[in-house]
Parts: structure tokens; sequence; C-alpha cells
């Protein structure tokens, strides 16, 4: 297996395992709000590529569906809109951190 799809399988089991901690409810929102955009940010500022964060938080939301469809059989949709939100979050993260160290770096 190619080593880009390699890091993108760990990084989507990686993702299986966060999703498991939207079971512990005071730690729900913080993780699907601040979680994405803080781990965004940190991977633009350590030169991590975003597909690798975008494939885990995308798989933590698909973790947090299905586990819930098993579970409770309930709230399946709105786990599926924090597939897609919570990688929109850590792209803003990431792009602000990366918008903002191509700013400060002279030419």
């Amino acid at each position: 297996m190619e080593r880009f799809t390699s890091n993108l399988v760990v990084s989507a089991a990686l993702g299986q395992v966060v999703g498991l901690l939207g079971w512990i409810d005071p730690v729900f929102f913080p993780l699907v709000l601040l979680g994405p955009v803080i781990t965004g940010a940190v991977a633009a500022a350590r030169r991590i590529s975003y597909p690798w964060i975008a494939v885990l938080w995308c798989s933590a939301g698909l973790n947090m569906a299905w586990t819930d469809g098993v579970v409770n059989h309930e709230d399946v949709p709105f786990h599926l809109a924090l597939a897609v939100l919570m990688p929109v979050l850590a792209g803003i993260g990431f792009g602000v951190v990366r918008l903002t160290s191509v700013v400060r770096r002279p030419a």
C-alpha cells in the first residue's frame, strides 16, 4: 500500500477511536466544535497534510452515526451532518494558521 494511502487508513482508524469519545456527554460538544478547529490549526502549524485531518474527523462523525444508529436507532442524520461539518471546521483552523504563516514569512 502506498504511504499516502496507508496514512489515510491510519487516520480513518484513529477517527473511529475519536468518534467513540462522543459517547461521553460532557465531552461531546467541545469534541465536535473545538476539536476539529484545534487539530486543524495544529496540523497546519506542524505542516501535516489537510486530507489526513479531514479523514480523521469525517471518520469520527461516521463512527458517531453508525454507533448511535446501532445502539439508539436515532440521531443518525445529525451525526452524518457532523461528519461533513467537522472536516470543514478542521479546514477553517487549518486555513487560518496556514494563511497567517504565509503572510508572516518574509519574501
